[in-house]
C-alpha cells in the first residue's frame, strides 16, 4: 500500500500536513485505521528511533516527527 508508505515517509520528515492529508486519503481508500497506525505511523517512528540511536537525527527531528504522529492520531 503506497499511501501507507507515504504516511511513514512524511512522518519521518515531520510533515504534519502531508501526514494528515495522506491519512484521510488512506481512509477514503478503505485502508483500516489499524493498518495506518501500525504500518504508517508506528513504523515511521520506529525508523526515527533507529536513526536517533545511530546519531543520524537528533532530538529536534524526533520531536517534529512526534508532533506529526500526534497530528495523524487526531485524524484516526
Amino acid at each position: 500500500m503506497e499511501v501507507v508508505n507515504e504516511i511513514s515517509r512524511a512522518l519521518q520528515l515531520g510533515d504534519l500536513n502531508t501526514v494528515q492529508k495522506k491519512i484521510k486519503e488512506a481512509l477514503e481508500e478503505g485502508v483500516s485505521a489499524e493498518t495506518i497506525l501500525n504500518e504508517g505511523l508506528l513504523d515511521g517512528m520506529t525508523i526515527i528511533g533507529e536513526k536517533f540511536k545511530k546519531n543520524e537525527v537528533f532530538v529536534p527531528e524526533v520531536l517534529i516527527a512526534a508532533r506529526a504522529m500526534n497530528g495523524g492520531m487526531e485524524i484516526l
